[in-house]
This record gives C-alpha cells, sequence and structure tokens, in this order.
C-alpha cells in the first residue's frame, strides 16, 4: 500500500510540474533581442549581438519576476559568467570560455513561438582566429511553463579535425547572484542527498540543484544530465555562484587523478549533447527538482522508430521528423507491461499453413 501511495505522489508531482496549470510560453524575435514570456510576463531574453563575446539568456526570472542570475553591470570577477550560456575552454587551443575567441550567432528560428513548450533552433559559429568556424553549434532549446528549458546540443566539426581538450572550464551553465551563493546563504545539494560545493564538485550526478534567498525569499536552480550523451558529465559548482556542467574534464575534474581525455572530431563529424536547467522557487524539495528531473528524462528521450512495410504498389509518404521535443503526457504511475501484438507471418504458423495449401490448390 505504501508503494501504491508513493506512486501515486510522484505522478501528481510530476504532472503538476509538466502541465504548470495550463501555462503558456511565448517567443519573439526583435533584433538581436530573442524575447521568452511565460503567460505574457518576461522570464528571459537570448542576447544575440555581434557586438558579443557570445549569445545568452540574461536576464532570468523567477515565476515571482525576481532575476535570479548575476547582473552584467560591472562583475565583481569573471564577466564572462553572462547569465546562462554555453562556451567552453581549449577547442583546437582557442579559449571559448573566457571569450577569447568569438562565438558569433548566425541564425535564429523559432520553431514553435507559443505553447508548452515552445521551441527555437540556435546557430552558433565558434570561431578560429581565420575567422572561420572550428565548430557550429546547433541547438534546439526548448521552454517549458514550469521553467524547465532543455538544451539539444549538436556540434559539427568544419573543414578540420577538432579536439575538444580536457579542461574544467565549460559547457553549459549559470551564473548566480550575490546572495544565492554558498558563501553567503546558499546551499548545494544533488539527487543522492550529497550537500555542498566541496563534495559536489567535479562528481558525476543525474542532477544537482542550487538554491539560496533573494529578497526575504529562496530561489533554486538546477541543472541536470542525459543519460543520452556520450558519456556522463560532471559539475564546476562554486561557493561564489559558477555553476556549470560539462563531459569535457575528467582529468582536471578529479584532480588529475584520471586520465585526461579529450574529445576528438573528425572533419564533419557531429557530437550530440542533452542538458536540462530547471529554474523553481523554494528549495529542493519544495521546488520539486526530482519531478522535473523525471519530466526532463521524459521529454528529451529517444522516439522509437517504428519501419513499416510499403507494398510494391503503393506510393510511400516522407514524413519529417518531429524538429524539436514533444510535449509529453504525464508518465504513468505503473508502466504498463503487457507484451504487443505481433504482426509477423513468422509468428503464425498456421496462416502459413492456410497459405501454402492455397498455393497448391491453385496450382491444380
Amino acid at each position: 500500500m505504501k508503494i501504491v501511495f508513493s506512486m501515486i505522489c510522484l505522478f501528481v508531482g510530476f504532472s503538476t510540474t509538466t502541465i504548470a496549470n495550463g501555462a503558456s510560453v511565448q517567443i519573439t524575435q526583435k533584433g538581436s533581442k530573442v524575447n521568452v514570456s511565460i503567460d505574457g510576463k518576461p522570464f528571459t531574453t537570448y542576447n544575440t549581438g555581434r557586438d558579443l563575446p557570445k549569445p545568452f539568456f540574461s536576464p532570468v526570472r523567477a515565476a515571482d519576476g525576481t532575476i535570479i542570475t548575476r547582473s552584467l553591470v560591472d562583475p565583481e570577477d569573471h564577466p564572462h559568467h553572462k547569465g546562462i550560456w554555453v562556451a567552453v575552454d581549449e577547442v583546437n587551443e582557442v579559449d571559448f570560455w573566457a571569450e577569447k575567441g568569438k562565438i558569433r550567432n548566425s541564425k535564429v528560428k523559432i520553431i514553435k513561438a507559443s505553447g508548452n513548450p515552445a521551441v527555437m533552433k540556435v546557430t552558433n559559429q565558434w570561431e578560429g582566429p581565420d575567422g572561420k568556424p572550428i565548430v557550429t553549434e546547433n541547438t534546439i532549446i526548448s521552454i517549458y511553463a514550469n521553467r524547465l528549458l532543455t538544451y539539444n546540443i549538436t556540434f559539427t566539426a568544419g573543414a578540420k579535425p577538432v579536439v575538444f581538450e580536457d579542461t574544467k572550464e565549460g559547457l553549459f551553465g549559470v551564473r548566480l547572484p550575490n546572495g544565492m551563493r554558498e558563501k553567503e546563504k546558499g546551499s548545494v545539494e544533488n539527487n543522492t542527498g550529497i550537500k555542498g560545493t566541496k563534495d559536489n564538485w567535479g562528481k558525476p550526478t543525474e542532477w544537482i540543484d542550487y538554491y539560496g534567498p533573494l529578497n526575504g525569499k529562496v530561489y533554486g536552480v538546477t541543472l541536470m544530465d542525459s543519460p543520452q550523451n556520450y558519456k556522463k558529465s560532471r559539475y564546476h559548482v562554486r561557493n561564489y555562484g559558477l555553476f556549470t556542467i560539462s563531459p569535457f574534464g575528467d582529468h582536471s575534474y578529479s584532480n588529475k587523478k584520471q586520465p585526461a581525455a579529450p574529445k576528438h572530431l573528425k572533419a564533419g563529424e557531429k557530437l550530440n549533447l542533452k542538458y536540462g536547467i530547471y529554474i523553481h522557487s523554494g528549495n529542493t524539495q519544495q521546488g520539486q527538482v526530482a519531478a522535473a528531473f523525471q519530466q526532463f528524462l521524459k521529454v528529451t528521450q529517444k522516439k522509437a522508430v517504428q519501419k513499416k512495410t510499403v507494398s510494391k504498389n503503393s506510393t510511400a509518404k516522407k514524413v519529417a521528423a518531429a524538429p524539436y521535443e514533444e510535449q509529453s503526457n504525464a508518465i504513468e504511475p505503473i508502466p504498463a507491461t503487457a507484451a504487443g501484438v505481433s504482426n509477423d507471418c513468422n509468428s503464425c504458423p498456421q496462416k502459413r499453413s492456410r497459405r501454402l495449401f492455397r498455393r497448391w490448390r491453385n496450382r491444380r
């Protein structure tokens, strides 16, 4: 009975997180800025100006409008920590993390302007010293009404091979404002209950939540790893508010206990990575972080490809794959386990016997 009750609680929590009371997300583009709102209220802005060293989301707001990213004006340290961003150190020896290399946005395509999720695709060129792209980043960003963002990142190597070196400086992250930081009154907790930046830094885990007070209320940000990535990622989580996740850096994150594991791409080769970031009110439990992670897994899971047999006399119609992650329904409390019925004739010996009899009869 306790197990059934627990499953029902998980179902209710997940449904609440996913549906978000029927709210809707809107994406509108105006010049170099892509504005995102939830039910008409500002949520965040994706900045793509050509004068910027890289694209990024800033400011980012909680449900009550409180900004939970550090201000870009007069930062006390690390001015390259801008809102929510994608960048990494040492790609073909170019330091994109510290903005010594330029990440230039070349296109923003709004795939789904309104809904839950709303979806956009950004194309960013990671330029080398010669101005040509070392890699091209195509990222599909799905934004849900409960303030979950999923990043489906695909890197494509340019005309030459690419090396993502072993480094702790990257890849997908956020810079939190003063107040939320652990060095003040903030807290850090992962999915297994381990707390503190010291014990979570450099460790692989499903998710880490970083929460703390702002203006008398508590807000949190969660970073999530996907089991679909080519390897487990590690977290660069600091007491001064830096919070990132990256698959590059086993050697660096393990204090040189693990061997270096740079990622090599051949010319034209692709690398896909998926991450989630979730903005919530309250601490880890109050923000329903565990349920949001289940939502992340559900909406980013690979869709099974069903092969259909097409007769020779019929014309096959090509159907384009969905260009974004579909909004999922609430998960079933108890997964269905009934076996599917096979249409394969090899599992139907009686039907095969009738066909053989018909062939013999027709030949007569």
